[in-house]
């Protein structure tokens, strides 16, 4: 005979396949349980009693039709100049209109 009826380099190469092949089922049922579970809602936000905020969900509920709207635009502006304008954290109102930086072709 040429070979051995046991050939345990044979034997050991299934069962570590084998072993890898359970493993990947197991996780694989694992993973499809825990997506089985319904998931809870999203909480919700408290709705903000800022004017500005309701104005552009009303601004974002009306789609397209907020491009013609001035009440929107207004809304949009005042947005983009709260967004823009710098305000330390410690600052509760917001600040004034800055002077504009001189630059040296305007010094005399």
């Amino acid at each position: 005979m040429r070979g051995r009826l046991f050939n345990t380099r044979a034997v050991a190469r299934a069962s570590g396949f084998l072993l890898v092949a359970v493993a990947i089922v197991a996780l694989a049922v694992r993973f499809d349980h825990d997506g089985a579970k319904p998931h809870a809602p999203a909480p919700r936000r408290a709705e903000s009693t800022d004017p500005l905020a309701a104005e552009l969900a009303r601004c974002q509920s009306i789609g397209m039709a907020a491009q013609n709207d001035g009440a929107c635009a207004a809304a949009w502006a005042e947005n983009r100049r709260r967004f823009f304008t710098y305000r330390p954290a410690h600052s509760a109102t917001p600040p004034a209109s800055h002077p504009t930086p001189k630059t040296d072709a305007e010094e005399p």
